[in-house]
């Protein structure tokens, strides 16, 4: 391979306008095939095979090579590979961190302004309740138990649990209407008032 440009003189060579184009045509096909057979991705392989060729041209002034020139742009072609693999690394971990970062930005905002529609959503429902139901969320929001709410209240323990189960579903309603897409946080505010 490395014949028609290795200086019979034992002299350095040099990348000049003269020798590049037949460089390139020699090589790039073998390092092309040894990018991929690392890569597995044509695409990559090629723009990594290009970029080795894109430095030894840009750097042809201070590039000497005095032994092969196939062993240098191949170990040339084993460098781009190492810094793609660091950059697609770093690339990976830098986005994963934003990602990770964006979701908790975005979950402490909505739950910011969940947490205060939520609030005005449940008080502005429980202000449309008739007095007797008010009375007896108010009580069960407190911990009371059924038995406590008839006995504070001067109820039957029956009229309490009929209270509870409309003005539930009253809740459920308003909260469904409100945040449609948070099945499992009407759910839990639900249970966390009531149980």
């Amino acid at each position: 391979m490395d014949q028609p440009l290795i200086n019979q003189a034992g002299e350095y060579i040099r990348f000049t306008r003269e020798n590049y184009p037949t460089i390139f045509k020699q090589y790039w096909e073998d390092l092309y095939v040894l990018a991929y057979r690392r890569l597995r991705d044509e695409d990559l392989a090629k723009d990594i095979v290009q970029e080795v060729f894109v430095y030894c041209w840009k750097q042809k002034d201070v590039i000497l090579i005095k032994e092969s020139l196939e062993a240098y742009l191949r170990t040339a072609l084993q460098y781009q590979i190492i810094a793609h693999f660091r950059k697609e690394k770093i690339q990976s971990k830098a986005f994963s961190h934003l990602y990770e970062r964006m979701i908790d930005v975005n979950t402490e905002m909505r739950d910011l302004l969940t947490e205060k529609a939520l609030s005005q959503t449940l008080q502005g429902e429980l202000e449309q309740m008739p007095k007797t139901m008010q009375e007896v969320f108010q009580l069960r929001i407190q911990d009371y138990s059924v038995d406590e709410i008839a006995d504070s209240l001067n109820l039957a323990q029956k009229t309490v649990k009929n209270n509870i189960t409309l003005g539930t579903h009253r809740l459920r309603k308003a909260l469904m209407k409100r945040f449609p897409e948070d099945h499992i946080i009407i759910a839990i505010v639900l249970s966390s008032l009531l149980l």
